[in-house]
């Protein structure tokens, strides 16, 4: 009766640190970053994203999650977001913000709590309300000129 009653603790056990890691898990910040056009209102999808800690290590976490992609509806989602890190940088390929000062630098703390959609100049009745863990980043196609400075 004994190697029942050490089988049961045994599972109970197991049970108890497999619960203990779903809420390890659980708690693992994730980000979502949403990038939209901000002259049609429309996600642009399939574009890299690079992240950018203010110390300058890129944060795009190419080294754990991959390539960073937007999907269908422009999201992409950051499962690993560091906690030391203060503020985020969004840079997105061929496309600049849509904003008069060229914000990129976001609070971290912020998109967390309350979320953050950023300033968009370029058609400024598109407007979305922040949901908390996401970032809205507006941004808008290069032109011509900014093409060939590349």
């Amino acid at each position: 009766m004994s190697w029942w009653r050490g089988l049961c603790l045994l599972v109970l056990l197991a049970g108890w640190v497999g619960l203990a890691r779903a809420q390890a898990a659980a708690d693992v910040p994730t980000l979502r970053v949403q990038i939209l056009n901000g002259k049609t209102g429309r996600p642009v999808v399939n574009q890299k994203i690079i992240l950018v800690a203010d110390d300058g290590v890129p944060k795009d976490a190419a080294k754990h999650l991959g390539a960073l992609k937007t999907d269908g509806e422009g999201f992409a989602s950051v499962a690993d977001v560091g906690a030391p890190l203060v503020n985020l940088q969004v840079f997105v390929e061929a496309h600049p913000p849509c904003s008069k000062t060229g914000k990129r630098t976001f609070a971290l703390v912020k998109v967390r709590t309350a979320g953050v959609v950023s300033e968009n100049s370029c058609r400024p009745r598109i407007t979305l309300f922040p949901q908390a863990g996401t970032l809205v980043f507006f941004v808008r196609d290069e032109t011509f000129v900014e093409r060939m400075m590349r």
